[in-house]
């Protein structure tokens, strides 16, 4: 007869990821692009209107910890990660929702003349220990308001390109636009293989050092390092969300892309039964064996250069934000 011995791995995830230290200055947006003719698709009176409505919403979304408050003003990949942070916020001793200031520094608008279109928005920074936050709205039709969807905090360094001011607005890109030289899709899809590949990929030096995947690749390393130790083996899966995937101009011919993705690490160990830490465990569906599975929403920011500088595409801001723990 043989006997199982049992062991306990202790798996932890790397959660959010804090992107704290100096940030230059984000440039005021500039009245007009030479390349775009159009005109912004919102007044200021009307992003003001909308900035003010979302952040009352949220306040009593947060007060309450409660998304069924979150309707109008409030959708996408916001609901997902709010309702992991109250679900978190409500343990005993559970931290706070990521704060998310409601005064901005600077506001982009989109100069579709079609749907959905997009406001994107960069708030003044929330404290000394954090970045100033990038948030995403957008309008899937005429019909309906702009929703805040995305966020996520610009990478400790690095800076925003100038954009066209509200009186122009920005162009908004197709994901298969080549004008800026790589397209949107193609941009995504090349730092996406670099996510999946590692520091060791061709692609490393395509892109200027970001903190976000740096803290992945070091997660990583520790996970997959602890699994062959214990004869075990560490999954990663990077998909990203191209159809929630949005692309605008900048003043000088290049683009910002906002790209949603999803991510889930899974670490198997045989004949042991692996544990989380206590600050996760809120998160947890089904009973642990021999398998977790840590799931993130996650948001990047992308800035594409414009075509001819010398300058490398670059993740200007991340958030990496745990939404669940199962047992598979």
């Amino acid at each position: 007869m043989s006997t199982r011995i049992v062991r306990t791995m202790a798996v932890a995830s790397l959660g959010a990821l804090a992107l704290a230290g100096c940030v230059a200055e984000v440039p005021a947006p500039v009245t007009s692009a030479p390349p775009m003719a159009a005109s912004g698709a919102l007044l200021d009176t009307q992003s003001t209107r909308i900035v003010d409505e979302t952040m009352a919403e949220l306040a009593a979304a947060d007060a309450a910890k409660d998304t069924s408050l979150l309707t109008d003003r409030v959708g996408g990949g916001v609901i997902t990660v709010r309702g992991a942070e109250y679900t978190l916020a409500k343990a005993e001793d559970g931290p706070a929702p990521t704060v998310l200031p409601s005064t901005m520094q600077a506001v982009y608008v989109s100069a579709a003349e079609d749907w959905p279109r997009t406001m994107v928005t960069v708030s003044e920074q929330p404290s000394e220990d954090e970045t100033p936050v990038v948030m995403l709205w957008v309008q899937e039709d005429i019909d309906t308001d702009y929703q805040f969807r995305e966020w996520g905090h610009m990478i400790p360094g690095a800076t925003l390109p100038a954009m066209p001011g509200p009186s122009t607005g920005a162009a908004q890109l197709a994901l298969d636009d080549t004008s800026v030289g790589t397209s949107p899709q193609q941009a995504v899809e090349q730092y996406m293989d670099l996510l999946r590949t590692g520091s060791g990929s061709d692609l490393n030096e395509a892109f200027a050092a970001d903190t976000y995947r740096e803290r992945l690749f070091a997660a990583r390393k520790t996970h997959s390092d602890a699994a062959k130790e214990a004869g075990g083996e560490y999954v990663e899966k990077i998909q990203p969300a191209l159809d929630k995937t949005y692309a605008m101009a900048t003043a000088d011919g290049g683009a910002l892309v906002f790209v949603p993705l999803r991510i889930t690490s899974s670490f198997t160990v045989e004949d042991a039964t692996v544990s989380i830490a206590d600050e996760d465990k809120p998160l947890l569906s089904g009973e642990l064996d021999d398998t977790v599975t840590h799931t993130y929403r996650d948001f990047i920011v992308i800035h594409l250069p414009a075509e001819g500088t010398d300058a490398l595409p670059a993740v200007v801001a991340a958030e990496h934000n745990l939404i669940k723990v199962s047992d598979s």
